[in-house]
């Protein structure tokens, strides 16, 4: 479950756009955007700002999805391909596969941040 903030369907409501909305907190309309996606934090000092501004209360402006917010694989080939090996499994079973995945996934990241710091 992700935490989300309502504030462009708060500023919709009230008539503004998100852009003016940004505008006058003078932030960047793409951290607006991502506050609202969850992808970014918001302070309680921001969220305070915003709520003083749009005139309601900080609770109105947060919200939660129920949609998992980090998906490990985006590619629709391998999340169907972990779907099915993990429906074919009976309970119980070893599921040592999960495992090696989770590790080539860490190696595949980490590999990177090596060659950057050598």
């Amino acid at each position: 479950m992700g935490m989300r903030t309502r504030i462009t369907d708060m500023a919709h409501a009230r008539g503004l756009t998100a852009a003016a909305v940004a505008r006058r907190l003078r932030l960047y309309p793409s951290n607006l955007s991502a506050m609202d996606a969850g992808r970014r934090a918001i302070s309680l000092k921001a969220l305070a700002r915003v709520a003083r501004m749009l005139d309601c209360s900080p609770g109105d402006l947060l919200g939660c999805s129920e949609e998992p917010t980090g998906l490990l694989y985006r590619q629709p080939r391998i999340r169907e391909r972990l779907c099915l090996r993990e429906g074919a499994a009976p309970d119980g079973a070893e599921r040592g596969w999960v495992h090696r995945v989770l590790l080539a996934w860490q190696r595949h990241y980490r590999a990177p941040r090596a060659r950057r710091d050598g």
